[in-house]
């Protein structure tokens, strides 16, 4: 199964000690996601088309709010007269690139990630 890979701005993947003993507990696939949150400002939600990616951006106008993808890295970055803020997650190949929404709300940015038709489960009707 594909995840989300946090990597700050240094470039280190975001893993952290709190998040191994939950990935061990839970196995691999839910590794990444804890380890998202809430060390790295983020949190990233597996949804059945996709996933969800929160982001606080809590002080940052839409304008000041830049969301690019770039050889599978999508990356926000943040910047007005007082901070900046840079994160980036690698997504992976099940992402449709053309179908990522973003909206900011409540301080929130909000992305939704959405798969590919194909690699979306497809739902199998059973007949009586």
């Amino acid at each position: 199964m594909s995840n989300l890979l946090s990597r700050d701005r240094n470039g280190a993947n975001g893993s952290n000690l709190l998040a191994r003993p939950l990935g061990d507990l839970w196995g691999d696939p839910f590794r990444n996601l804890f380890s998202m949150s809430p060390l790295s400002g983020m949190e990233v939600s597996r949804t059945e088309t996709g996933y969800d990616v929160e982001i606080p951006v809590a002080g940052f106008r839409p304008d000041q709010i830049e969301a690019t993808l770039e050889d599978g890295v999508l990356t926000v970055q943040a910047k007005n007269e007082k901070r900046s803020f840079t994160r980036s997650l690698v997504v992976p190949d099940d992402v449709d690139s053309e179908r990522i929404d973003a909206k900011v709300e409540d301080g929130m940015l909000m992305l939704t990630l959405t798969l590919h038709p194909k690699a979306q489960p497809k739902r199998i009707t059973i007949k009586a």
